[in-house]
């Protein structure tokens, strides 16, 4: 039998005057997608240009529907540990952005 998983992959831009705000927020954003059934939850700093801090984060997920509510409630208001993460997001210094790969077994 075939099973398929997302790999997912996220980057956003971090200002450099909320770094520990925003590291210590991401203890509660990882509990919130391990209920949400993600896995093998990875976050790194992946550049740092002009006093801004590109963050990224991969997971798997088991289904495309899991991905789609995710990303959801990761780009609304509603969920209260997600709208904290997004208030740390710098959006005029770029935007989230998102990749999700297929991975077969």
């Amino acid at each position: 039998m075939v099973s398929v998983q997302l790999r997912i992959f996220i980057e956003y831009p971090i200002k450099n005057a909320v770094i520990q705000k925003y590291e210590d927020t991401m203890s509660s954003v990882h509990d919130m997608m391990k209920r949400m059934g993600a896995e093998n939850i990875q976050w790194t700093k992946s550049s740092n240009q002009h006093g801004i801090t590109f963050y990224r984060e991969s997971f798997i997920l088991p289904t495309e529907s899991h991905y789609f509510a995710m990303k959801e409630l990761r780009c609304t208001p509603r969920n209260i540990v997600f709208h904290e993460l997004s208030q740390l997001i710098d959006m005029e210094a770029g935007s989230i952005q998102f990749l999700g790969l297929k991975i077969t077994s």
